[in-house]
């Protein structure tokens, strides 16, 4: 169709033809992806010297670094699922459909999520597959670290004298960072200019001033939690997902494990339609009784040499999603920091025979309670070598 006809094509034409064209491209798509992968097999990008046929891709077809980083997953990840595969040549499956179900898909689940893609939209797609993957442990275990690991805030000063703020955090981190700068924007005092241009542009001016307003608390010293209602970040999971048996999950189901020890729940069960059938009253799972006794018993966090005395998990040796009891046998106090290493598998948390608790890392080391002493170095020699180099001589 040449750009002069378009002026006169009528809104059904402009429709059919956009359609039609856009399944083209996801038959061209699939081509292009069976090409990259073949030609990344055969490691076609070394005659030109590249570390890897992303870079390839960057320098030949001017695909981005991060864009072409994605198109070698999907292309590889293609091959193992064939039903994904036969609807993405005929066109009926989108590039950003199937690049979200090559995180999820597996032999096993391949055809459900065909027919689901098939009758849903793209976001839809990507937040069904997100949530399968987070329920899965074995692959969102990695997914937590990684997002944990990469947390950054970086700031840009611009020379008309305003400041950018970029912040990466881990989704629960963030979620709630940003109900705390709600809360915070309600406090503030309404614009006194009135910014009647746009709503949206006066929302976001709101979510800075509710920042501004988080720092300025805290710096007075009156961001300690006072009388006012608490506010809660929501996070949705399958039962069948804490028990490692699929479902889905908002978060990485490790994360929510984690978060689940000593949290408020609600039973919501649902039909298969995902309506609301029963909405069960909300609990806490560690009492404040239980977790006062464990603050007066531990003190600070359980993890040896920490110090840390606020902000404490009370957490299950034996999660109670696997049948573990809430109570001061089978509960202790971690900090987040080693709470959520703790769950990204770092160590672990077994009894001797004395019935104590100790840390056992991954590759099998105790971690000691103590300074561990080392009798084989002679005290004397090491002392004098201490009192040598400070200048002290003994008599």
């Amino acid at each position: 169709m040449h750009i002069s006809t378009l002026k006169s094509s009528s809104l059904d034409t402009l429709e059919e033809n956009l359609i039609s064209l856009s399944e083209h491209i996801n038959q061209q798509e699939y081509q292009f992806l069976l090409l990259v992968r073949e030609f990344d097999l055969r490691q076609g990008w070394r005659a030109y010297y590249f570390n890897n046929c992303a870079e390839w891709l960057n320098m030949k077809c001017g695909i981005s670094p991060g864009t072409a980083r994605e198109k070698v997953r999907v292309a590889k990840m293609l091959f193992d699922l064939p039903l994904c595969s036969e609807a993405f040549e005929k066109g009926t499956l989108s590039y950003s459909k199937i690049r979200a179900m090559t995180r999820a898909a597996t032999r096993h689940n391949e055809a459900e999520l065909v027919d689901y893609a098939l009758n849903a939209t793209a976001h839809q797609v990507e937040r069904h597959c997100q949530r399968l993957r987070n329920a899965d442990r074995r692959r969102s275990t990695p997914d937590a670290k990684r997002a944990y690991r990469e947390r950054s805030l970086m700031r840009t000063c611009h020379p008309n004298g305003t400041m950018s703020i970029n912040i990466e955090l881990p989704q629960e981190l963030g979620d709630l960072l940003m109900k705390a700068i709600e809360v915070a924007a309600e406090r503030c005092p309404q614009d006194a200019e009135g910014n009647e241009n746009s709503k949206s542009t006066a929302f976001f001016a709101r979510q800075a001033d509710g920042l501004v307003e988080l720092a300025r608390n805290y710096l007075s010293g009156s961001g300690e939690p006072g009388d006012t209602p608490s506010h809660q970040v929501l996070v949705h999971v399958d039962e069948a997902a804490l028990h490692d048996k699929g479902g889905e999950s908002d978060l990485p189901v490790e994360s929510v494990r984690r978060i689940a020890c000593d949290a408020d729940l609600v039973e919501v069960r649902r039909d298969k339609k995902g309506n609301v059938l029963n909405l069960g009253r909300k609990h806490r799972v560690v009492s404040p009784q239980l977790k006062k006794a464990l603050l007066a018993r531990d003190r600070n966090c359980r993890f040896p040499g920490c110090t840390h005395e606020k902000y404490l998990d009370a957490h299950h040796v034996e999660h109670w999603a696997d049948g573990g009891e809430t109570n001061l046998e089978n509960t202790l106090l971690l900090c987040d920091s080693h709470h959520r290493l703790l769950h990204e598998g770092a160590y672990s948390i077994k009894k001797n025979f004395a019935g104590d608790w100790y840390f056992r890392k991954s590759d099998g080391e105790v971690v000691p309670e103590s300074p561990v002493y080392r009798p084989d170095v002679p005290r004397d020699a090491f002392d004098d070598g201490i009192r040598e180099s400070a200048g002290v001589y003994r008599l």
